[in-house]
């Protein structure tokens, strides 16, 4: 086997199912990520995201009808709806995986090395 790129630089070990392409951004990539953080977060940030939008537009239609009470719901619905983003956000981008901390640290070995 050629442990060579063609570039003449060992190849780097890579974590099985990954490709050479690995800063696209993948359905089988996100779904593994998304198994390695807890699956509650996840589940709760989107609760989060529809919940909040649904009370800001049920407020928002006027289904509500004192006035006071529409507004104090459009506010919470709104600041829950964010917080459900950054939740999710959180979730998708909160740590980098064992495979690529490790992939890393041989790359940076490699690279002192020469």
């Amino acid at each position: 086997m050629n442990d060579l790129t063609p570039s003449g630089k060992p190849k780097i070990p890579q974590a099985e199912g990954e490709t050479a392409q690995s800063g696209r951004l993948s359905l089988k990539k996100l779904a593994r990520h998304a198994k390695s953080v807890n699956l509650f977060y996840l589940i709760s940030g989107a609760a989060q995201l529809f919940l909040g939008a649904l009370v800001t537009m049920v407020s928002i239609l006027n289904l509500v009808q004192p006035i006071w009470l529409a507004a104090f719901l459009s506010l919470f619905g709104c600041v829950v709806t964010m917080l459900g983003v950054y939740q999710v956000y959180e979730v998708f981008n909160s740590r980098r995986s064992v495979s690529d901390l490790a992939r890393d640290a041989i790359e940076r070995a490699i690279q002192d090395r020469n």
